[in-house]
């Protein structure tokens, strides 16, 4: 029988059908080195080489490459025979929420759309760039040692147990005795670091000067250093939460770099109070002022409340 026919109960064992009928796992780094003339279908459980985690890639028929069989092909969703009609799928995902705070208006801190936490000398203005004309909510610490600036956006609270999408953009004024929080759930850079179900993006100069991801899963919360140095430029930042993999992470983009992974402390049950949805917060640990420009913020996830 040929070595890509089905077992039948008289099947003879081999290492040669065993290999090419049967799934193999590992990093793209041991993946790569196959023999693709000898294996189908395996699956990457780590970003390397070329590969990436969670894809499963076919051995082409000459053996020369990996297809990747995660890859989507392109389509309209203008039909059910073309992904499905694109209303059809809104009706299919009715707690799906895009908050995107982009627009002038929501770069305004002078209403009440904003919360806006100030300790000391701390302030927040609204920010025109005098070179491009770029929008920004500007977060000030003034000149006293301790100073902090926060603004927080109430919103529909966020399903921690559903995948979700944090990005912002920032520049930060200086390097050196300042601490900065941006994410989903995050503390004040004035509290002490809470178990508080969160992610976020945050950096403290007594520290280091790289970024840092922080999460929290309810009973206990942890930060990783991300080995990326922040500097005085602007910068966006994506968060990616993955509750539901086997291995609960969360993924940090910064700028065009890598992705930085991290798995403990992932939460994966709960919500977002409604007063906490999203959140910057700046603080100095010296007598100078310290700024922070936030340029956007936009958050994509599943809202958990009594929406249908």
């Amino acid at each position: 029988m040929g070595l890509g026919d089905a077992w039948t109960s008289t099947t003879a064992g081999s290492v040669t059908k065993l290999n090419t009928s049967t799934i193999i796992w590992g990093s793209g780094e041991y993946l790569q080195t196959l023999d693709k003339t000898k294996h189908k279908v395996v699956v990457c459980t780590e970003t390397s080489s070329g590969l990436t985690i969670d894809h499963v890639y076919l051995a082409d028929s000459l053996g020369e490459t990996w297809i990747d069989l995660s890859t989507v092909a392109a389509h309209t969703h203008s039909s059910g025979t073309d992904g499905g009609d694109l209303t059809t799928v809104f009706i299919a995902n009715p707690k799906f929420f895009d908050l995107s705070l982009t627009k002038s208006s929501d770069l305004i801190t002078s209403g009440t759309t904003w919360l806006k936490t100030l300790v000391s000398t701390g302030t927040i203005t609204d920010d025109t760039d005098g070179t491009s004309g770029e929008r920004s909510i500007k977060l000030l610490t003034g000149a006293t040692s301790g100073g902090a600036a926060t603004i927080s956006y109430p919103h529909l609270q966020l399903d921690f147990s559903k995948r979700s999408i944090f990005q912002f953009k920032v520049r930060l004024s200086a390097t050196t005795a300042l601490a900065y929080h941006a994410g989903v759930g995050a503390d004040n850079v004035t509290s002490a670091d809470s178990n508080t179900i969160k992610y976020n993006a945050e950096v403290c100069t007594v520290t280091n000067t790289n970024w840092f991801l922080r999460s929290a899963d309810g009973a206990a919360n942890s930060t990783s250093d991300s080995g990326t140095a922040f500097d005085t430029n602007r910068v966006g930042i994506r968060i990616e939460h993955y509750p539901d993999l086997g291995t609960p992470r969360a993924d940090m983009y910064i700028g065009a770099g890598t992705v930085f992974q991290k798995t403990s402390n992932i939460p994966t049950t709960g919500a977002t109070s409604d007063a906490n949805l999203v959140k910057h917060s700046l603080k100095n640990s010296a007598a100078a002022d310290k700024n922070a420009f936030v340029y956007g913020t936009r958050l994509r996830y599943t809202i958990s409340d009594e929406w249908a």
